[in-house]
């Protein structure tokens, strides 16, 4: 099993002070999280709100983070490639493969969040030509000489891209997909990576989600054992189920008033029979050692996962608290999984 750990920042500056001091703490735990033995480091692009907005451009943190690890994979998940021009968006990400000495992750969606798309005037009605045509420009850019296309939504003639990717013909791409049978069906026969939410549907219809994903990968002629299949959640670990409880519900309630709200004002809320509900529908993993591994083996057995993307610092936790967090997860539960 492959575990790594996730920032999609839910930014509440009365908690998590400056940017700056935000920052400083995420290159602290991705350190950190090398040095117990986590093999990824993900960071999410989104914008215009503090649900992820204050790593609108991950290329650059990634960048950075690259000098401060020698050993972590550095993911995007994703780039929202329906909003970004295909091109810069190879170039961007090329030079994080080159500093990084090919650590690179690539991770890409059609995008969720419809918001974004009306700021930037794009019709989030063509959000799925756009990522597939603009992933299609991105890897000719990575792996030819130059690149001529015409799409329907983009139109190259013979550009070159530099530099390129250290990892060729290109880094690891992973698909997120969540209810779109057509985006599962699009990464098998690509023959990228998956990652999906496991609670984005019943646990049956997510089952058969993946399932289709892997029909895709062996009708296209892909190698199944070579791909991956991610799930991400939403982790806390604690001496005891009790006490997971009384340290994160704050933190997992003020996560989900910024997520689902896009709206701050919820933050502080405390609902203990949310956070029982969402641990019951599997979008967090929480409690004791024995749970959590519990929790894991459940979705490994029920997805196939492969590997586990876990967001430990979340809701304006303090820094303090998801170093324990982390700490404790390396120590007590990646072990049961070798």
């Amino acid at each position: 099993m492959r575990f790594g750990v996730h920032y999609l920042p839910t930014y509440i500056p009365s908690l998590d002070g400056t940017i700056k001091t935000y920052y400083e703490h995420v290159f602290a735990q991705a350190q950190l999280a090398e040095s117990l033995g986590y093999d990824d480091f993900w960071v999410t692009e989104h914008h215009f709100h503090e649900f992820g907005g204050i790593v609108p451009d991950p290329a650059p943190f990634l960048s950075a983070l690259a000098f401060k690890t020698t050993k972590l994979h550095l993911g995007i998940a994703i780039v929202v490639l329906p909003l970004r021009d295909p091109i810069q968006t190879a170039e961007s990400y090329a030079m994080v493969d080159v500093i990084s000495n090919g650590r690179l992750e690539f991770g890409i969606a059609r995008g969720s969040t419809p918001q974004e798309f009306e700021s930037l005037h794009i019709d989030y009605g063509e959000s799925l030509l756009r990522m597939k045509e603009g992933m299609e420009v991105v890897q000719h850019g990575w792996a030819d000489e130059s690149v001529t296309f015409h799409g329907k939504v983009f139109d190259y003639d013979n550009v070159r891209i530099l530099p390129k990717p250290l990892q060729q013909p290109h880094p690891p791409v992973w698909v997120a997909a969540s209810r779109s049978d057509d985006t599962y069906r699009w990464a098998g026969e690509k023959g990228f990576n998956l990652m999906t939410l496991a609670n984005a549907g019943p646990p049956d219809v997510m089952r058969g989600a993946v399932g289709l994903y892997r029909d895709s990968l062996q009708a296209a002629g892909h190698d199944l054992a070579s791909k991956e299949v991610l799930a991400k959640f939403l982790i806390y670990v604690a001496e005891s189920d009790e006490a997971a409880e009384q340290e994160a519900a704050g933190y997992m309630q003020n996560y989900w008033a910024v997520a689902t709200a896009r709206n701050p004002a919820g933050i502080g809320r405390q609902d203990s029979r949310a956070f029982k509900d969402q641990l019951a529908k599997g979008a967090i993993i929480a409690g004791d050692p024995a749970h959590c591994i519990d929790l894991i083996s459940y979705w490994t057995e029920t997805l196939g996962l492969t590997t586990v993307s876990g967001s430990f610092h979340f809701g304006g936790m303090p820094h303090e608290l998801a170093v324990k967090n982390l700490q404790l997860f390396a120590d007590k539960v990646m072990p049961a999984f070798g």
